[in-house]
């Protein structure tokens, strides 16, 4: 009987040893669940300066602009250190933008750069694929394209 009790504890042990090799210790999943909300903002964020260039016809200058208080909208700040998500203007690229993050793991599994890629319409799939990241901090530049965000016609509202 107590061999049995042994055989059970180490079957459960080795079962525990394992499921951190497989899934993960608490920590690094913590640390992906932040990065996968980093994600997330910065994506909120996209939109928030795409519904911005469409109502006034130009890219915000800074991520405080895309407040609203009439809607509450306000940029995300980053999961884990409440600090303000980078984002510049590239001046000398028509319509482009980025927006920069500080990643505590690696997700390179997508399937595309992230370097100039124009922002596609929201649609009901997944938009990761142009968000890979190595560790540390990391930009993706965004290009708007005006055939697929044009400016919003304000003729004839008041």
């Amino acid at each position: 009987m107590k061999l049995f009790t042994y055989i059970i504890i180490a079957v459960v042990a080795v079962a525990i040893v394992s499921g951190f090799f497989v899934l993960g210790t608490p920590k690094t999943e913590r640390m992906k669940r932040f990065d996968d909300m980093r994600i997330t903002n910065l994506q909120d964020i996209q939109w928030q300066i795409i519904e911005y260039w469409q109502s006034k016809g130009r890219l915000p200058e800074k991520l405080v602009d895309l407040e609203n208080e009439l809607s509450g909208s306000r940029a995300p700040k980053d999961p884990e250190t409440g600090l303000n998500y980078e984002y510049q203007v590239l001046k000398d690229k028509k319509l482009t933008f980025e927006l920069c993050a500080n990643f505590v793991t690696e997700n390179l599994i997508a399937d595309s750069t992230n370097s100039g890629k124009p922002v596609y319409p929201r649609t009901s799939e997944p938009a990761n694929w142009n968000w890979k990241h190595g560790i540390g901090r990391t930009c993706f530049e965004r290009i708007i394209d005006t055939d697929l965000y044009p400016i919003l016609d304000k003729k004839g509202k008041d």
